[in-house]
């Protein structure tokens, strides 16, 4: 499962998350993506073979990260992809709890 989640993000005006206002939701839902399934592991790669996913658009994709590892620390990162228009890279690392 990934969760991923801007910086900054605004909650909304109420509790009721389907009553909240149009642009609200809008920006809630832009700023947030989760997407889940099962995944094959390499060497250098994980392929998340998409179950559910925020964005039913990914759902019965493969989304593929390209993994790096640097001692307890793992890098992953997407192939370019785009969001608002502009094609971005993003690279989250990941560390190991001792």
């Amino acid at each position: 499962m990934a969760i991923i989640s801007d910086d900054a993000r605004k909650p909304l005006s109420m509790a009721d998350r389907v009553a909240a206002p149009a642009e609200e939701r809008a920006e809630a839902y832009a700023t947030f993506m989760v997407y889940a399934g099962r995944y094959t592991f390499t060497c250098d790669k994980v392929v998340t073979h998409v179950e559910v996913a925020s964005l039913q658009n990914w759902v019965n994709t493969d989304q593929t990260r390209f993994v790096t590892m640097e001692g307890d620390r793992m890098n992953v990162g997407n192939t370019p992809m785009l969001r608002a228009g502009a094609m971005v890279k993003i690279q989250s690392v990941w560390g190991r709890l001792k």
